[in-house]
């Protein structure tokens, strides 16, 4: 026996949305263009996140409730092994599968995949935010994904990039677009030069890049809106830490850590020249000094060389 559901009146069908979980909401609002259109007027309470994996095997997008996985679409661009079909913006082949929870689709082009994908979600929940992560084999692919997901005024939580090589016009499209990403990490880079003058954009509360030899001390000392920064393979001079210390004395911005791990020999001593500082530890098997830099606004940073080649500049309170 059938049940009436989109009959029911606005106030009676909005509870039932309401109790019904993530996943069930999918399936309903699949049924009908009708039924998408009148669940999804009740789903606003629906809270998701959102990952978008551009995977080298099986591209998928995972959805969490909370940091609990509860759904995942698969991506692929071949198959036979689809029983029917899903409504995004175009009709594309599905299937089911209920052991491993997760929809498997076939679409002709990736891109096009992710952003269909993520304009079907933003229809029928509320999205906190969106996670990307890129294939290692075709750098580029998820840049425009980024700029849709920005676009659409969604938040972006997270970026993991595993390599950049080369092409300039996409690394400052990636870094512009996900300048106020809350967690960004850059694996590797294969060149030693990028110009990208918008680093003072940025609002991260954690950026990591492992491969930073072809950044600038100007370039440092623009990201003190961000709150931790770590930094790889820097090409630094002890002058160059020196005029990033002296610069975040005088305006620290939002920044509370930075570390930055470098390809030449430095002494910490050498760092502090010229500023008001003060050794608080001379250094032991396990770690190495320390000092405490007050400057003339009362702001006050200590560095510390953790080993030979790290230094940690911390703002302390």
């Amino acid at each position: 026996m059938s049940f009436p559901l989109l009959r029911l009146p606005c106030l009676a069908l909005e509870e039932i949305v309401k109790n019904c979980n993530h996943k069930e909401i999918l399936f309903l609002v699949q049924t009908s263009s009708r039924a998408r259109r009148l669940i999804s007027r009740h789903t606003k309470s629906h809270f998701v996140k959102i990952s978008f994996v551009d995977e080298i095997i099986v591209p998928h997008v995972q959805l969490f409730y909370g940091d609990q996985e509860f759904f995942r679409i698969l991506i692929y661009a071949e198959g036979e092994n689809f029983d029917s079909s899903w409504k995004f913006k175009t009709l594309v082949p599905v299937s089911y599968d209920n052991e491993e929870q997760c929809l498997l689709s076939c679409w002709t082009k990736y891109d096009q995949a992710f952003q269909e994908i993520l304009d079907f979600l933003n229809e029928v929940f509320r999205i906190e935010d969106v996670s990307l992560v890129n294939n290692p084999k075709d750098f580029y692919r998820l840049v425009p994904i980024a700029e849709h997901v920005a676009s659409k005024n969604l938040k972006i939580r997270s970026v993991y990039w595993s390599l950049f090589s080369g092409n300039e016009e996409m690394e400052n499209r990636l870094l512009t677009v996900t300048k106020c990403a809350t967690d960004f990490k850059i694996r590797e880079m294969n060149f030693f030069s990028i110009r990208f003058d918008h680093f003072h954009l940025f609002r991260m509360d954690r950026l990591e890049i492992d491969h930073s030899s072809w950044m600038t001390a100007e370039n440092v000392v623009a990201l003190r809106n961000c709150k931790r920064v770590r930094l790889g393979s820097v090409w630094f001079e002890a002058t160059d830490i020196n005029k990033i210390l002296l610069e975040y004395i005088e305006d620290p911005g939002e920044l509370l850590e930075l570390r930055l791990t470098s390809r030449k020999d430095i002494r910490l001593g050498d760092v502090v020249t010229g500023l008001n500082a003060v050794e608080v530890f001379d250094g032991n098997h396990w770690e190495g000094q320390k000092f405490r830099i007050t400057g003339q606004n009362g702001i006050r940073f200590s560095a510390t060389m953790l080993w030979e080649d790290t230094i940690v500049i911390t703002r302390e309170t």
